[in-house]
């Protein structure tokens, strides 16, 4: 989405650890190959659904060139990472929207499987508030909605659904929930990648 003038009127960001490195608690399960398979996977899934929801811009923010490289072939912006960590990134990527004069930012992890350009537009349809989406057991967080992109500083990690929540409520700021089935399954764990491919099979 742009505006009038070609400003970017909303940036995604996508943080991303790196294809190698990403999702080690798959190990036990997936080789190494297997696991940067999937994880370029999910993040093609992700810009996809990002672009087709009419996000003027995705930056892909990560370390990794090959992330990078990636992300350039799927039409996101590369961003390469300077500091460590996830939210060090998203603060990164956050410069980068405000220096396009985003008016809104949304921020989200690429371990998204199942999220389609419907899951966004659910999100983005928070009016003029902004929005938070968490996984399914209301801990983390799996989409932050922020408008302007700079209302809220970034407490992904443990336990920052509830974190972000008062955050906002220690600004004054309006922070909707929104829950949908693509925003809620993040993929971290054995457990995760079955239920995904019991998903698949019963789709099939």
């Amino acid at each position: 989405m742009r505006g009038d003038r070609g400003l970017v009127r909303l940036f995604a960001a996508v943080p991303v650890r790196g294809l190698g490195s990403s999702k080690s608690r798959l190990g036990p399960v997936l080789a190494p190959g297997e696991r940067e398979a999937l994880v370029a996977r999910m993040l093609g899934g992700v810009i996809s659904a990002l672009r087709e929801s009419g996000c003027a811009e995705v930056c892909v923010v990560s370390p990794d060139p090959r992330a990078l490289k990636l992300a350039g072939r799927a039409g996101a912006r590369p961003l390469r990472q300077r500091g460590a960590g996830l939210n060090p990134a998203l603060e990164e990527a956050r410069r980068q929207a405000l220096k396009a004069g985003a008016q809104t930012l949304l921020a989200l992890p690429a371990d998204l499987p199942l999220l389609g350009a419907g899951d966004v537009r659910e999100l983005l349809a928070a009016g003029s508030a902004c929005a938070i989406s968490p996984d399914a057991t209301d801990s983390g967080t799996n989409a932050l909605l922020l408008r302007p992109p700079d209302a809220l500083p970034f407490r992904f990690g443990p336990g920052s659904f509830r974190a972000h929540l008062e955050e906002a409520a220690a600004r004054g700021v309006e922070l909707r929930v929104c829950r949908t089935p693509g925003l809620a399954f993040d993929l971290d764990t054995p457990a995760d990648l079955a239920r995904l491919r019991g998903l698949k099979r019963a789709i099939s």
